[in-house]
């Protein structure tokens, strides 16, 4: 006769153990918030006085998202015109 439950289940063993895989997942596991600087540099091309506005360019650089320490930060370039 057919048993109609497992005798014994297998799960699939976790990547890590305590010894093996620990390396591979440090940053993932551990994470950290850092702070890192940015630069902008503004350019008024424009002043209307009547409005109390101003108009211009601005080139800004800082560093993207490190997803809490565990990827290496790409370098972010922003141009526009306010």
């Amino acid at each position: 006769k057919q048993k109609a439950s497992y005798e014994m289940a297998v799960a699939l063993p976790g990547l890590q153990s305590g010894e093996e895989g620990d390396d591979a997942l440090f940053g993932e596991n551990n994470k950290t918030f850092d702070v890192t600087n940015g630069r902008i540099e503004m350019e008024v091309n424009k002043v209307n006085a009547d409005d109390s506005e101003i108009g211009g360019v601005f080139v800004a650089t800082q560093l993207g998202d490190t997803d809490m320490g565990s990827k290496v930060p790409k370098k972010i370039l922003t141009k526009g015109i306010f």
